[in-house]
């Protein structure tokens, strides 16, 4: 069965980054296929002057599409879909379940003079309930050319953190890149032991480090290293991202169809990484 990636184009900045991104991730899988998808909201009117701008609609799709062609070259195992439906996000989560897809590759849209993904915006509605890992590529994002890429994922006890690890232990591994793992103390642990008192603190962070270091050791044919910071989850692995070449997150999954489910981490987190991250939901296997 195949590998496939399915990108959310849109022609503009964060459309081009998801397809580069897509490119990248599809170079380390020699059985992986992309799908690159714009969404259109087009039907089948009857009324001359509906049926007109739906035309236009359509034709638009289309050289949005002829633009994800002309970036994407000559390579084989890529093909293009204008695909109806209510929404961007309500695009590309039917075509992944239609067709069984491992990923789907977004760029950010809608930022703001921070560069930050905008609560509502259409990466955030893909990352919500998508039946799939989903990987967002920053803005600007361009593929890593020089070094072994350096690959973190978020530590906690969870089991969609085990998961999440596991990912970036076979990102490492396809990709010959280093892994880091981060653990976050979070400010209510902080504040508690702070009063506690701060011996009790660093026998918290002493037993995440030998924890960390214990899996660590149980990963063969990757470099790996631990962190322990502190303060708010977030912002803490925003900045890890600033050295990272991609940071795996875990996500709930919950019901029979094991869609994503931010957790408040996950989902204040994809407001402040900078550089492309995984976000792995829960149950859904590869």
């Amino acid at each position: 069965m195949a590998h496939t990636i399915i990108v959310g184009y849109d022609g503009r900045a964060g459309g081009r980054a998801a397809l580069e991104l897509a490119l990248r991730s599809a170079d380390v899988r020699a059985d992986a296929e992309i799908v690159v998808v714009t969404a259109d909201s087009v039907g089948d009117s009857h009324q001359p002057a509906v049926r007109a701008v739906e035309a236009a609609l359509l034709e638009a799709a289309e050289e949005r599409l002829a633009g994800a062609r002309e970036r994407a070259g000559d390579r084989a195992g890529v093909s293009f879909e204008v695909v109806r439906a209510s929404s961007p996000a309500a695009a590309l989560h039917r075509r992944a379940e239609e067709l069984g897809a491992a990923l789907i590759v977004v760029g950010e849209s809608h930022l703001g003079v921070l560069g930050r993904i905008a609560a509502g915006s259409i990466t955030e509605q893909v990352l919500h309930a998508a039946p799939c890992a989903v990987a967002v590529a920053p803005h600007g994002y361009a593929p890593v050319t020089e070094g072994a890429p350096r690959i973190g994922a978020a530590y906690s006890r969870s089991a969609e953190a085990g998961l999440a690890i596991d990912a970036a232990v076979e990102a490492a591994r396809l990709t010959g890149g280093t892994l880091r793992l981060i653990h976050v103390i979070g400010t209510e642990l902080l504040w508690y032991f702070g009063a506690v008192g701060s011996q009790t603190l660093q026998e918290v962070r002493d037993g995440f480090v030998a924890e960390m270091r214990e899996r660590a050791e149980a990963i063969d044919g990757v470099e790996v290293e631990v962190e322990v910071v502190e303060g708010d989850a977030a912002i803490e692995l925003g900045r890890a991202g600033e050295h990272l070449d991609l940071l795996v997150l875990g996500s709930r999954g919950y019901g029979p169809v094991r869609r994503v489910l931010l957790g408040s981490v996950s989902a204040k987190a994809v407001r402040h990484v900078r550089c492309p991250m995984l976000i792995v939901p829960r149950g859904t296997g590869e």
